[in-house]
């Protein structure tokens, strides 16, 4: 690996201005926990958030063997603002994030994230939503394992625009309808999870009834088109793709402990000139929160997906993952938290061009958690997590353990 991988570096304050701010303030914290300052209102059609965190990862390529660490700093500013005009909602969140790798300085990265939506409504019965929002990220290397020096940082960028209505004559029967268009693009060649644009139209029907619980159908037409391919007789990678998807979701306020969150649905996949790459199943979600205590809350979850990965073995995935996390309140300014959750992941799809023997990779992971809120408009947290994976070929095992402090501001 190039040299510049391997160089320790210390703060830069060559870095741009706002990145010292981010310095200064996680410097000047104690001055904020001992001195008064201002408090975050909730109904203030403007807040500020700012925060930092500190991390370490044991192993950060998620290698079988001669594992890696570093140390990663991620810095953040950010503007929300929530306005109501007569019916009219205005929701907005604009952050800049700043990550920074101690060793592997190649990975740093700023990012530009943001969340709009105008929540409309035109008379007491037709109203909906307008809304837009782009996230920026670094890959995992769980799958993106590009470890050279040219492609090793893929930042992969996704964007949805999104309309949807919502005509209820009588606030129980709702008419839905929408359209929806996606964007997912990568930095560098992931072929696996290529960057692609998908055009979405929806429609559907929901039913509420007088307890709060509610069932929707719904029906989904999509058309995508990976960007960056041209077709390949070879490898059988496609331009374009259809997609089908009829869904049913149920909310279920059991009591006033305990509430069901279902969803099930039927997907197809179609490609436009190599159907050894189509896919089709039965996808679902099941989340169960019970609140048995003012202080203890549980949600227990089981999903299964289907997920498009194409490589000369697979064409997808099938995910079928249990998980249960518990939230427990100490105190009025102290809460701790825990998540445990394994999964079973089945590539799928051969396609003949290379042997797939059968790859099934199981996941299994644990993480807790301490928040302290010191005072409304601050929270400073802890967070220690430990993931492994176990697959049946050779290079995909992994075992990763994570420690972070973290601190933020909301004024």
């Amino acid at each position: 690996m190039h040299n510049s991988l391997n160089k320790f570096k210390i703060i830069d304050f060559s870095k741009p201005s706002w990145m010292k701010v981010f310095m200064l303030l996680s410097l000047c914290l104690p001055t904020f926990l001992i001195f008064p300052m201002a408090h975050a209102d909730e109904n203030d059609p403007i807040n500020f958030i700012a925060g930092i965190s500190r991390v370490h990862d044991n192993n950060l390529f998620r290698e079988s063997t001669m594992e890696r660490s570093d140390n990663i700093t991620t810095a953040y500013a950010g503007v929300r603002l929530d306005k109501q005009y007569s019916m009219q909602r205005f929701k907005a969140d604009f952050t800049l994030t700043a990550y920074r790798y101690q060793k592997y300085d190649v990975l740093d990265f700023d990012a530009k994230d943001y969340k709009g939506a105008w929540l409309w409504k035109l008379t007491p019965y037709l109203s909906g939503t307008l809304s837009a929002d782009r996230k920026q990220q670094l890959t995992t290397f769980e799958d993106y394992r590009n470890l050279s020096v040219v492609t090793l940082q893929n930042v992969r960028v996704s964007e949805n625009q999104h309309f949807e209505a919502d005509f209820s004559p009588h606030g129980i029967w709702h008419l839905l309808g929408g359209a929806t268009r996606s964007t997912q693009s990568n930095s560098k060649t992931f072929q696996a999870e290529d960057s692609f644009t998908m055009n979405a139209l929806d429609a559907g029907v929901k039913y509420d009834f007088r307890s709060g619980s509610s069932i929707t159908l719904m029906g989904h037409e999509r058309r995508g088109n990976y960007e960056d391919r041209t077709i390949n007789t070879a490898t059988l990678f496609d331009t374009k793709f259809d997609e089908s998807e009829a869904e049913a979701k149920l909310s279920w306020l059991i009591s006033g402990k305990s509430q069901v969150n279902a969803r099930a649905a039927y997907v197809t996949r179609n490609h436009d000139n190599f159907s050894q790459r189509d896919y089709s199943g039965v996808v679902g979600r099941v989340d169960y929160r019970w609140m048995p205590a003012g202080k203890l809350s549980i949600t227990a979850s089981a999903s299964s997906d289907l997920s498009s990965f194409q490589t000369d073995y697979s064409s997808y995935t099938r995910n079928n993952t249990l998980s249960i996390s518990p939230v427990y309140a100490l105190s009025d300014k102290i809460s701790m938290r825990a998540t445990a959750s394994a999964s079973e992941r089945t590539f799928l799809g051969e396609v003949g061009i290379s042997i797939n023997n059968g790859r099934v990779d199981t996941s299994k992971s644990i993480s807790l958690g301490v928040d302290w809120t010191p005072l409304r408009s601050v929270t400073i947290g802890a967070n220690l997590a430990r993931s492994s994976r176990s697959s049946n070929l050779a290079g995909f095992d992994f075992t990763d353990t994570t420690a972070g402090l973290n601190a933020n501001l909301f004024f």
